[in-house]
């Protein structure tokens, strides 16, 4: 074999990681500003409270257009290609990015601030939509079958070490006086991102396309067989019920995740009045914990099967929900460093794992749309309203932390029932799980099985 084929594996492993690293270091430090001081920055409003609301709700806004984003690309990345996809993606959130770091505040033009900063996150949200889904595919697509589950998951590595960056350098920011912070110290991590972008830009260059979508459009060539169906079309009439369970699936590392860190800081830092540096590093811990499950739940699900790993670390997150909001209620922040770092633990295990069998469920010629559309739907839906819906909550029920308990296990609960139903595509049957069952139920629900 050729030295440099041999190596496509692994270089496809390090773009998908640092593409996404870039895409996810983007994204939190947006979720991280809309927290701490876009509210005063871009919306002009006396009420400390409602400043905060609406700068989450341009937070919001991204994950609405991540559907749009899924759809685009996924259509790009399953008819042309995952590569030219992902290139596109990462230009498009780093150009966003830089020019949010440059963007005049309220006071200077007025209520074109807000427009413009809204126009740009709905760019983010679409490049975001397109990303995960093609860096998830190309690093697993590329891999040999003994070494899919660890392989696949490099793309989840990208969004700890993004979320450690990201946290690290508004750490760093925050310790600015207030007014210099408000003025020119946020918009620091924001240009740092052109940075970032020129090094990802070049190692995702150096990869091959899918060896295995290749391999596909040559045996539809050989069989003279033209494949005239739209992604999208052929998903919502053929794959519906996978759509709505990979939606579930999908709640715990999106909803579950911004309630940990977005809607944690928003919370402690309001209704608590925790030190803002204080809670950062909590943020930044979180990456790490993040970081250092992952290796540990992909093992385990070479193990035990990937949907039994999924299904365990889901219900164990159900049952953590009362205990993490108990000790982030009592105001200390080693108290909620622990509520936050064991919920992590459980998010982390999930999300390594996720990457490797959410693809299963679809075949690939529809598999770009597929995992993209189940994935973003859900962070349209819950991702970007879980720190709004959360925010509501505490305004409503003060400090308890029964209402918030059951936010948190409710989304969890979602996850589960998604690992525990989804079907899979028979021939991506891993041997350390059993599907028979679920192969049953999948054709019980109307669904019309293929061969990729």
């Amino acid at each position: 074999m050729d030295i440099s084929a041999a190596r496509q594996p692994y270089r496809a492993a390090a773009a998908a990681f640092f593409g996404t690293m870039i895409e996810w270091y983007d994204f939190f430090i947006y979720a991280t500003a809309s927290a701490l001081v876009f509210g005063d920055v871009f919306f002009s409003n006396a009420d400390h409270f409602v400043g905060t609301l609406a700068s989450l709700g341009t937070f919001a806004v991204g994950f609405v257009a991540r559907p749009v984003g899924a759809i685009v690309f996924g259509h790009l990345g399953d008819k042309v290609g995952r590569k030219r996809s992902l290139i596109v993606t990462l230009l498009l959130m780093g150009i966003a990015t830089m020019v949010i770091g440059m963007l005049p505040s309220y006071q200077s033009i007025g209520v074109m601030a807000p427009i413009l900063l809204v126009v740009l996150r709905l760019l983010q949200g679409v490049a975001v939509g397109g990303e995960w889904g093609g860096a998830v595919l190309i690093a697993a697509e590329h891999a040999p079958p003994k070494l899919r589950t660890f392989l696949a998951a490099a793309p989840q590595y990208g969004s700890p070490v993004g979320l450690v960056i990201a946290t690290s350098m508004f750490a760093a920011v925050s310790s600015l006086p207030d007014a210099d912070f408000k003025s020119w110290g946020w918009r620091i991590p924001f240009l740092f991102s052109g940075v970032l972008v020129l090094a990802a830009l070049l190692i995702r260059r150096s990869v091959n396309e899918s060896p295995e979508l290749e391999a596909h459009r040559e045996r539809m060539a050989k069989a003279r067989h033209v494949q005239e169906v739209a992604p999208l079309r052929n998903i919502f009439a053929r794959y519906k019920t996978r759509l709505l369970l990979g939606m579930a699936l999908s709640m715990l590392g999106i909803s579950g995740f911004y309630f940990i860190t977005t809607l944690m800081i928003t919370f402690t830092t309001t209704y608590l009045h925790v030190a803002r540096p204080d809670i950062l590093r909590v943020g930044t811990y979180t990456g790490i914990v993040e970081l250092l499950s992952f290796p540990i739940a992909s093992y385990i699900a070479t193990r035990i099967g990937e949907r039994r790993t999924i299904a365990i670390v889901a219900g164990a997150a159900v049952l953590w929900a009362a205990p993490m909001m108990m000790l982030v209620m009592t105001g200390n922040i080693a108290n909620i460093a622990v509520g936050i770092l064991v919920a992590t633990v459980f998010i982390g295990a999930y999300y390594a794992v996720l990457a490797p069998f959410l693809p299963k469920a679809f075949p690939i010629d529809v598999r770009y749309t597929g995992i993209s559309l189940s994935f973003q739907l859900c962070g349209a839906l819950f991702g970007g309203t879980t720190p709004l819906l959360g925010l509501w909550i505490a305004e409503r029920f003060g400090l308890h932390w029964g209402p918030l308990a059951l936010l948190f296990a409710i989304i969890a609960g979602a996850t589960l029932l998604g690992a525990v139903l989804i079907p899979h595509e028979p021939q991506a049957e891993g041997g350390a799980e059993s599907e028979g069952n679920l192969s049953a139920s999948g054709a019980a629900s109307g669904m019309t099985v293929r061969n990729a």
